[in-house]
């Protein structure tokens, strides 16, 4: 399971999809299926655009990427805070305008539509103000789980990650040529059947389940891969900047 997946380009999504069921069968070959959880950004609505093109359940959050089941993708969101925290909805299929809300209301939103709410590591994103945020919202909130990326370098500790709580690992990949190819071979194995008329509730439950073990795979960003990516992102900033 890949708990952290971005399709930046609706036209290439379904190859990348395919790429990610690959990547699923060689990370794991005995695993019967591989579970893409995405989670979109305000704009984007890749989820609506796959519904006509891949196979339905018996659920609006989820499809199935051909009749073999080998490969579920789940929607889901990635919202940002009025405090300028990301905050990921599993399983949350809602439009409600949560955008720059205050980071306890969406949390309290995607509980209320019976999904996951997750705090996803991000470069610098959990630092000063955030960070105390974070702090506040995990003491606050027992069920609030946090999520890893395959982007992190591996000399970057996570020191929230030793705690006693969930973290759920994901690519996350960055909006960059190329960066599609990472999804499912950063994640997490799980033990379970998902029914195929309503896959999502049935995995939503398991990961509520502190009983369920998490099995991660995957290897973190080499540091020279990770200072690439982080010139390649800023350099169109610099460039509209002149």
């Amino acid at each position: 399971m890949d708990a952290h997946v971005h399709l930046h380009d609706e036209n290439t999504a379904l190859s990348a999809l395919e790429a990610a069921a690959r990547s699923f069968t060689q990370a794991a070959p005995q695993a019967q299926t591989g579970v893409c959880m995405l989670v979109e950004r305000e704009g984007f609505a890749v989820f609506q655009h796959l519904r006509g093109r891949l196979l339905q359940t018996g659920e609006a959050n989820s499809l199935w990427l051909d009749e073999s089941r080998r490969l579920l993708v789940v929607a889901g969101r990635q919202i940002v805070s009025a405090e300028g925290l990301e905050i990921l909805g599993l399983g949350f299929s809602s439009t409600a305008p949560l955008e720059r809300r205050p980071a306890s209301e969406i949390v309290a939103a995607i509980h209320a539509a019976q999904a996951l709410p997750v705090l996803p590591w991000g470069v610098g994103k959990w630092l000063g103000a955030r960070g105390r945020l974070v702090d506040s919202l995990l003491q606050e909130d027992p069920a609030l789980l946090l999520g890893d990326n395959g982007g992190r370098p591996g000399f970057w500790k996570v020191p929230r990650f030793a705690r006693d709580r969930r973290v759920l690992a994901g690519s996350d990949p960055l909006p960059l040529p190329g960066s599609s190819g990472t999804i499912g071979r950063f994640g997490f194995l799980l033990d379970g059947h998902l029914p195929a008329e309503c896959p999502a509730t049935s995995l939503m439950q398991a990961l509520r389940d502190p009983a369920t073990t998490l099995t991660p795979y995957g290897r973190l960003a080499p540091p020279v891969r990770f200072l690439r990516d982080q010139i390649r992102l800023r350099l169109p900033l610099r460039e509209a900047a002149r």
